[in-house]
């Protein structure tokens, strides 16, 4: 268990992993070489295969007997469930129609109270080879689907009413059921207005507009109408995974073949993790050195709604489509051009409606390596070290290659660099860090602490393994702090919560990381009739915990300092999750000992800290922003309205500025990026702190 696979969705320009195509996992953290090093190093676990029945008739793949059996392995392997009890019932039920219709524009409030008594009943059933309310379920689905074509018509033969103030819920959770289908239509006319207002930008013929949205809806009731019963079935048993917690998986056959074969890593794309969530397709990371990172405009969170393939037919409209084919939309041939057209929650609360065109180009792994500078402060020299990611070539390690990438190696070439610069301190900068290789994460622990435990994985049964570091000797025993953010997570979280507990560094930033503690594996189904596999479970098997007990599961790495920054006030992070696994504690590592006890002058750099913020002209200005984010973060209402009141020629002005502003941005960071910006202020501040922190405890050596 000492490899973690903590991603089994897609990422674009590196891997597609994923089976879930219309209600996704909600987010996740990781890198991809979590999943490689993973998969090629876990054994390969046996599974009951679904079989033909005497006579040599064919089966479906996945027949009643074999959707039990699913549910079966999943519990038999899952941290925290060992029954299919009536709560994950009740889970999976809602759930089940949420992956069918998660934007609620088809089932009533009614379908559902129709079916209320499969509620706590599904277990039963399926245990007794009963599947038919699965299938039902559907049938109503294509029923639903069917009737709103009359509704969708009408609504494109009408004129779209721009001028009338109207919005539209970005955020589906907050969607209810209808209660009518008077209620349905008048969602179905402003989900059409909102579609017809994100294509004029880009198509000012209407009746153009009108096909493409006739056309879009033409192809998802034929998608919906040659689903197949194993198709069916694996909404289903997603919908029993999503249950489990957020992070479980049910992948088909051909999805399987698709994680394996994007295991070259040569995949050409824009290099975004891509994740489906209620009917979006959402942007779950960038990776490092890929277009979109060099670009800079593409960020976490943001939702594409279209996509511009450049195949000459325009933008597609992506909301409810498979995430397999937005994927397929996106990666494309080598330096040619891809746009998006996306949804965003801005700084200030509102949500915005941006198109970003990229390059499609192969990511390139070192493009992303460590790398450090040095600040000046008071006089004083601050090492800073920049890492994305815990990256690994696993394939060169194993081909015996002397000059494979390894971010350790990589952190310890620049940790001698800054010692011969003589800095004072140094500041390990994981805000954009989402995670990476767990070994490459104990071996740079290591170089800030003598041998001792890094990380605790408790599994299934409650017994725990610690997980340490056996190298004695560390590479640098000065002063020491970790930069976090909110999108710190998985291994940079270990890191993180490993440093702060031996009393090792000053944890800095935002107020706490991501908060995912949960290690998935992924078991292989043997394949029958054929077939290589029969598909694949990725399961919740354990947890992690920090050498003293505690765990960042939910609640994250807490920082020791906070410094004001507007990424804090958004609402991200596993507990934004449904079905999230608890935050618990278990007993510290029988190999932990505590180095120093900082926590006597946290409280003093906190009053330092604030005393410098609010003298600081930057963060002046900023708070104002955080205080409206902040304010505006539950507002997720997007208003279905141009900027029509806008003369054409004010308007053809703001448009250029902002593209040229835009473009700008993006050729600035087509270069490197660099390590310290001036107008970081956060990281600054952090520089600030770590001094604080040197004078306070009058240590130069903090590793003893």
């Amino acid at each position: 268990m000492k490899k973690v696979l903590v991603r089994a969705l897609a990422l674009l320009g590196v891997l597609v992993l994923t089976a879930i195509t219309l209600l996704g996992v909600a987010a996740q953290s990781g890198h991809p070489l979590d999943v490689i090093r993973s998969w090629a190093q876990m054994p390969v676990k046996v599974l009951n295969a679904s079989t033909e029945k005497p006579g040599g008739k064919k089966q479906p793949l996945l027949s009643c007997s074999a959707v039990r059996d699913r549910t079966q392995d999943f519990l038999r392997y899952h941290y925290r469930f060992r029954s299919f009890s009536e709560e994950l019932s009740q889970r999976s039920f809602q759930m089940y129609f949420r992956i069918l219709d998660p934007g609620k524009n088809y089932f009533l409030a009614s379908d559902i109270e129709k079916y209320a008594a499969y509620e706590k009943t599904m277990p039963v059933q399926i245990a007794r080879l009963d599947c038919r309310f699965i299938d039902e379920i559907y049938a109503l689905f294509k029923t639903r689907v069917a009737e709103s074509a009359p509704y969708i018509e009408e609504g494109l033969k009408k004129s779209f009413d721009f001028s009338k103030a109207e919005s539209i819920e970005t955020d589906r959770k907050k969607i209810p059921w209808a209660k009518s289908t008077d209620e349905l239509k008048d969602r179905w006319r402003k989900q059409l207005k909102f579609f017809a207002l994100s294509m004029k930008e880009t198509e000012p013929k209407q009746e153009v507009v009108i096909e493409k949205l006739r056309k879009r809806h033409a192809l998802i009731s034929k998608s919906v109408n040659e689903r197949d019963a194993d198709e069916v079935h694996a909404f289903f048993l997603n919908a029993f995974a999503l249950s489990l917690d957020p992070h479980s998986q049910y992948q088909l056959p051909e999805m399987q073949e698709e994680f394996k074969v994007a295991f070259s890593l040569q995949l050409v794309g824009i290099g975004a993790q891509l994740l489906g969530i209620d009917g979006y397709t959402v942007i779950d990371g960038i990776i490092p050195g890929g277009p979109a990172s060099r670009d800079g405009r593409l960020q976490k969170q943001d939702k594409i709604i279209s996509v511009d393939s450049g195949d000459g037919n325009g933008f597609t409209d992506v909301v409810d489509m498979d995430l397999n084919k937005v994927v397929q939309l996106i990666r494309g041939k080598k330096d040619t051009t891809v746009k998006l057209r996306i949804l965003r929650k801005a700084d200030d609360g509102t949500v915005k409606n941006i198109v970003i065109e990229l390059v499609r180009d192969v990511v390139n792994l070192p493009d992303g390596a460590a790398k450090s500078d040095v600040m000046t402060i008071d006089g004083k020299k601050i090492g800073v070290i920049n890492l994305l990611s815990f990256y690994f070539d696993y394939q060169g390690s194993k081909q015996n290659n002397n000059d494979y990438r390894s971010s350790a190696n990589d952190v310890a070439r620049e940790i001698f660099k800054l010692r011969e610069k003589n800095v004072d301190g140094i500041i390990l900068d994981l805000r954009q860090n989402g995670g990476g290789d767990l070994n490459e994460c104990i071996r740079m622990t290591g170089f800030f602490i003598d041998v001792g435990s890094v990380v605790q994985v408790q599994d299934r049964s409650g017994a725990s393994e610690s997980l340490d570091d056996r190298q004695a000797g560390v590479l640098y025993d000065g002063p020491l702090a970790v930069l976090i953010s909110k999108q710190s997570a998985s291994a940079s979280e270990i890191l993180a919560g490993a440093l702060k507990d031996y009393g090792r560094a000053v944890i800095l930033g935002d107020s706490r990381t991501y908060g995912k503690a949960t290690v998935q594996h992924v078991v292989e189904i043997p394949g029958t009739r054929g077939r290589e596999n029969d598909g694949a479970l990725k399961v919740t098997v354990s947890k992690f915990f920090q050498p003293s007990g505690g765990s960042n599961q939910a609640e994250g790495v807490k920082s020791d300092v906070v410094i004001p920054d507007v990424l804090d006030a958004m609402q991200i992070g596993e507990e934004e999750n449904d079905y999230v696994l608890p935050h618990t504690m278990i007993a510290p590592s029988k190999t932990f000992s505590q180095l120093q006890n900082l926590g006597p002058i946290l409280p003093e750099l906190q009053r330092k800290s604030n005393a410098r913020v609010a003298k600081s002209k930057e963060f002046q200005e900023l708070l104002p922003q955080i205080a409206k984010a902040k304010k505006e973060q539950d507002n997720t209402l997007f208003p279905i309205k141009p900027e029509s009141e806008l003369p054409e020629s004010a308007r053809k002005k703001k448009n250029d500025k902002a593209k040229k502003n835009s473009d700008t941005k993006g050729s600035a960071l087509l270069k490197a990026p660099q390590v310290i910006e001036k107008d970081d202020i956060q990281l600054f501040e952090a520089g600030n702190i770590l001094l604080d922190a040197i004078t306070l405890t009058g240590k130069s050596n903090w590793s003893k």
